[in-house]
């Protein structure tokens, strides 16, 4: 009886290079480095694209965030076929990775989370998650308010979209994920869940003008949290249309951005980020004005006894952990786990954001990223782009993931 053996290491090279052609999705590659050593090192041996993509491959298995940043060829009249490519960066050993879209994005990324893109489209408004390495293409119902408050002055929805955050990943709950939206000048909430065939607008009595979301909680505190651009704390019930202040942090100048990020050890940070007075980004006197980062505040949330009572308390250090901040997710890494990442660091991208009263506010290149060390209060790069100019999309951090591979 004939064995049922096959010897795969002992393929000829030039027939595993030839299947390795044929590799399209990075589900292909998980296989064929999975079929033998040798087959493997035909990888690890490569110094062009498969070797990037292997690196991919690790940085997906340990959670790490990257960089996704615009290309070059991008801004050249003749790349319109390049428009699903962009890079993305390491910055804790500074490879560089090309990757193609499952779609064309020559517009910012509304967001990232549990490794999923958001952009949006026009007329009607409909918001598109992906995943680049699934290349699963989800496209949300439009983003239609049935009250019609904002639909008459929609100039641009890459502007009208401040952010969009994903509660948990659509991969693990298919038929139980929600994505949640901050939109139009006074920063409000709106929410989808899957199933559904339309969004559901949370309208406040109030104008607390948000600027993060953030699902958090065990037992009777989980649930969905929103802090405002004054610091305001608030836990938002869409089922019911409520709401109920937690807490407010007084301040004497209000910080252009916050943050709520879950820490890890479980505690809520809320995290203030201040720019400096405008200054001109460049030696031509007719270069735009913008603003840049000086400096982050942390704060922890302290819960005493009772429902009652919430309040935050200033931290200096972050310990053995780093943030990634930015129009993502916002995240905690342990720099135990990752030691390649800077501990009591923030790691953080330009930030679209809402200047009270006037306009939305994106800088246009990628002058306001870096690293920025808490308790010693200095900065450092990341990552160093192109002088591409103004019309660069801003970069966002993105943590790979391969889960429906």
């Amino acid at each position: 009886m004939a064995s049922s053996h096959r010897d795969w290491a002992s393929l000829p090279l030039d027939l595993i290079y030839s299947i390795r052609e044929k590799l399209v999705q990075f589900s292909d590659y998980v296989r064929f480095i999975a079929v033998c050593q040798q087959w493997r090192h035909s990888l690890e041996q490569d110094t062009g694209d498969y070797k990037q993509r292997l690196h991919i491959l690790k940085t997906c298995r340990n959670k790490l965030p990257m960089l996704m940043i615009d290309t070059k060829e991008n801004h050249k009249p003749e790349a319109n076929h390049e428009l699903d490519k962009r890079c993305l960066f390491s910055v804790t050993d500074g490879n560089i990775s090309r990757v193609r879209l499952p779609l064309p994005c020559n517009k910012r990324f509304l967001g990232s989370s549990f490794g999923w893109l958001f952009i949006t489209e026009e007329k009607p408004m409909v918001i598109t998650l992906f995943n680049p390495f699934s290349r699963v293409v989800i496209s949300l119902p439009p983003l239609k308010d049935p009250d019609g408050h904002y639909e008459h002055y929609i100039d641009n929805p890459q502007n009208f979209i401040t952010k969009a955050v994903l509660l948990s990943d659509p991969f693990l709950h298919p038929n139980n994920y929600e994505v949640v939206v901050i939109y139009n000048d006074m920063c409000q909430l709106a929410m989808f869940k899957s199933g559904q065939n339309s969004w559901n607008f949370f309208h406040s009595d109030r104008p607390l003008l948000f600027s993060d979301v953030i699902y958090y909680g065990k037992g009777q505190s989980e649930g969905l949290y929103a802090v405002s651009y004054w610091d305001e704390l608030v836990k938002i019930d869409f089922a019911s249309g409520t709401e109920k202040v937690l807490t407010k942090k007084s301040a004497a100048v209000n910080a252009q951005v916050t943050y709520l990020v879950q820490s890890q050890d479980g505690d809520l940070l809320l995290v203030q980020r201040f720019w400096t007075e405008p200054f001109k980004y460049g030696d031509n006197p007719d270069e735009e004005i913008i603003d840049k980062t000086f400096r982050f505040a942390i704060f922890k949330l302290l819960h005493p006894t009772g429902e009652t009572g919430a309040t935050w308390v200033q931290i200096k250090s972050l310990g053995d952990q780093a943030l990634f901040l930015g129009d993502n997710h916002s995240l905690s890494v342990s720099t135990l786990e990752f030691p390649e990442c800077l501990p009591d660091c923030i790691y953080y991208t330009e930030q679209y954001h809402v200047e009270f009263g006037s306009r939305y506010v994106f800088h246009g290149n990628d002058e306001d990223s870096g690293i920025y060390h808490l308790e010693e209060g200095s900065f450092r790069s990341h990552y160093i782009s192109d002088p591409l100019g103004k019309d660069v999309l801003p970069p966002i951090w993105f943590v790979p993931n391969m889960k429906g591979t």
